[in-house]
């Protein structure tokens, strides 16, 4: 089979209830919307593109949500050839083959599965770059705040603020996805988060204002310890 890389999204995940379904060979089928939901979450990634590539239909399925706008590929190398050896390491290098994804892990846990019709959309090209031009400042004095960290979360990419809060972050292919989420924190506030980032653009513009962390309420005065203490036993 050739080489494919494709993305899976659900963009009306269903909440019908999966146990509640009837059991059938290639998942359940749903009486709300009376339609046969395919479970991919078991699949590899060569039977899920396989399946795909064989329907002309829509399909309604269940897929694990780290499978959800992700880029999932059915290269398989062969492990004797120097030639597939190096267009492994080629794909390694895109991004779009990793040994550890290849087939698919352990089943994830019921709240980590999305069920409802499946769109495919096309993997974000590796070369793409998205980069993050942003701005820290203070919510309540509106001065920039210098020395924030800024990092994406699930990784080691990070930054800091410069003496005018600015800062700048170069995103790779591999983590442009629905989940792309912006951290930054900073000593004596609370830290901030960004969600819902267009990680199909190739450049953004992002003012976050931090809050300062609430300072816990403190009880001073003569102390009086309640209950009787046993006096220690000299050796």
């Amino acid at each position: 089979m050739k080489p494919q890389t494709i993305k899976i999204n659900i963009e009306n995940p269903c909440h019908e209830n999966w146990d509640n379904m009837l059991q059938e060979e290639k998942g359940k089928f749903c009486n709300a919307c009376q339609k046969t939901v395919v479970d991919f979450s078991k699949m590899t990634n060569e039977q899920i593109i396989n399946f795909l590539n064989h329907t002309n239909e829509r399909v309604c399925g269940r897929i694990a949500k780290h499978q959800h706008n992700t880029p999932i590929s059915n290269y398989v190398p062969n492990k004797t050839p120097f030639f597939n050896k190096y267009v492994a390491g080629f794909l390694m290098a895109l991004g779009f083959y990793s040994p550890s994804n290849s087939q698919t892990l352990k089943a994830p846990t019921e709240s980590h599965k999305m069920v409802g019709e499946i769109a495919l959309k096309p993997a974000v090209p590796s070369d793409k770059k998205l980069t993050i031009n942003g701005r820290v400042i203070d919510n309540k004095t509106k001065k920039v705040i210098q020395n924030a960290l800024v990092s994406i979360a699930g990784s080691d990419i990070t930054t800091t603020t410069d003496k005018h809060g600015n800062y700048t972050l170069s995103i790779p292919a591999r983590l442009q996805n629905a989940s792309l989420e912006l951290i930054i924190s900073c000593l004596g506030y609370e830290d901030f988060s960004v969600n819902g980032i267009d990680y199909e653009k190739t450049s953004l513009n992002i003012v976050s204002k931090l809050n300062m962390e609430i300072e816990q309420e403190h009880i001073k005065g003569d102390m009086m310890i309640m209950g009787k203490i046993a006096p220690s036993k000299e050796k």
